[in-house]
């Protein structure tokens, strides 16, 4: 701590030019981070934290001083080089340049792919490194930092932990903010400890504003953002992002909070709130108009069946059931078939919308025991008009789902995850990460594209007479 207050000169902001006052948080974190036994260690804060001014100062202090497990080397890691070079390995070069006593002892690299700082006194190195898991296997460092870790792939964060058992002691940190989903490293690892699970050598530290709290509380935000305390973060910056920005992204980088979705959906910036309004309740009708879509997936994605029914208030009800694959056991189609059968049998199907890709015998099976079958090729000619209509459904509010069923939140899930692709010929969905699943939001546009299909009505009939 006192080598950061007394060589790190903070290179904007409050302070600026001035050596770096640690905040009473970032105290508590490096204590935390330095007792013995720990090797890795979590700083997750909002926007606006001083989150890459600590880390780059963390980062100096690990260059210059003497470390007795060798030679220091220091990686900054981000999701590409640049983006290392923009936040915290840039701020730590500043550092350095503006601190005296800290540019005569080392060496500034800024050639194109070779950006570092060297120290000869200690043979110590401090370079900015893309998360590629790869190129992190391949280190050796005495302190790894990892930006953004909100944003970075679990891939990455355990190759830089594979990497630091060379020496006898070494140290991953990892400072960000939370993601736009559940996927990332810094969610899994939150995930895992929320659930009871031990992490050895870890220390994680959280700062966030609970989401049972009102989205335009003061005192939340004094609550979820130490840096308000501290001095260096305005409330009227706060204040004008929740006018300005779409909700789920305040919540994410203003206050910290952990499972938004949909942030990247097709539904908008605001889609999980958009879908969210879409809840209510409905109890599907024996034998009344039902129509049904259904995407299969075997090995790797999920399979699918909605149903939509028609209210007496003359919009739609969806209702899912999903199949998961597990490990090296695909779907077995014969239970979705029985699946369809059942509803066959229970209600007035009008229309059975498929994607013939994995169900195409299956769906000729059922077409010959009269089971009302619709082919609909996945072609962005054919999507587009498709996933247009149910937009527009979703957006005036015409379209529900029962948070009781028990796949309501699957569906969810599902429609959240899907992003759009676009080209010449239109546009259709796609995951928005590649483990993510869309197969019910497909299945639920099928379903719909039928119900939204009104029968044409029959011409009169004349009798020519003599």
């Amino acid at each position: 701590m006192r080598f950061i207050e007394t060589y790190c000169r903070s290179p904007k902001g409050v302070g600026f030019g001035k050596p770096i006052k640690l905040a009473a948080f970032q105290k508590k974190f490096l204590r935390a981070m330095l007792a013995k036994g720990v090797d890795a260690a979590i700083l997750t804060t909002p926007r606006g934290n001083g989150k890459s001014t600590f880390g780059g100062a963390v980062a100096v202090w690990a260059l210059f001083d003497d470390d007795d497990t060798g030679a220091p080397q220091v990686p900054i890691v981000a999701t590409t080089i640049t983006q290392a070079v923009r936040s915290c390995y840039g701020v730590a070069v500043s550092m350095v340049k503006n601190e005296p006593e800290l540019m005569g002892r080392c060496i500034i690299y800024t050639g194109i792919g070779t950006n570092r700082v060297t120290t000869p006194f200690n043979n110590g190195e401090m370079f900015p490194i893309s998360n590629d898991p790869d190129g992190l296997q391949g280190l050796d460092p005495s302190l790894a930092l990892m930006d953004e870790v909100g944003f970075q792939p679990p891939e990455s964060w355990a190759s830089v932990r594979l990497a630091s058992g060379k020496r006898s002691r070494s140290l991953i940190i990892g400072v960000g903010t939370a993601g736009f989903d559940d996927e990332n490293a810094l969610a899994k690892l939150r995930a895992t400890l929320a659930e009871g699970g031990k992490i050895p050598g870890l220390v994680f530290q959280e700062y966030s504003v609970p989401k049972a709290l009102p989205l335009d509380s003061r005192a939340a935000w004094r609550k979820g953002n130490p840096a308000m305390a501290a001095g260096f973060l305005r409330a009227s910056a706060l204040e004008a992002d929740i006018k300005e920005q779409p909700e789920a992204l305040f919540r994410i980088f203003r206050l910290n909070q952990f499972g938004i979705r949909g942030i990247e959906s097709w539904l908008g910036k605001d889609g999980e709130k958009l879908w969210a309004g879409l809840m209510k309740p409905y109890a599907f009708v024996d034998k009344a108009s039902t129509w049904i879509g259904v995407d299969v997936g075997l090995k790797r994605d999920s399979t699918a069946v909605v149903m939509v029914q028609r209210g007496t208030d003359g919009q739609l009800h969806a209702r899912c059931r999903l199949w998961v694959p597990t490990g090296d056991e695909p779907v077995d189609v014969s239970d979705v078939m029985h699946h369809l059968r059942e509803m066959h049998k229970r209600y007035k199907v009008e229309a059975i919308s498929f994607d013939p890709r994995f169900f195409d015998y299956p769906a000729k099976m059922l077409s010959d025991e009269r089971l009302p079958m619709v082919q609909v090729d996945q072609s962005p000619e054919r999507m587009t008009p498709i996933l247009g209509s149910l937009l527009e459904l979703i957006k005036r509010n015409e379209i529900h789902y029962d948070k009781r069923d028990e796949f309501a939140d699957g569906l969810s899930t599902h429609v959240l995850n899907a992003v759009p692709r676009f080209n010449e010929r239109g546009f259709t969905l796609q995951k928005a990460k590649s483990k993510g699943r869309i197969d019910a939001c497909i299945a639920l546009a099928l379903a719909v594209d039928r119900a939204m299909i009104r029968a044409k009505p029959r011409p009169a009939l004349f009798v020519a007479t003599a």
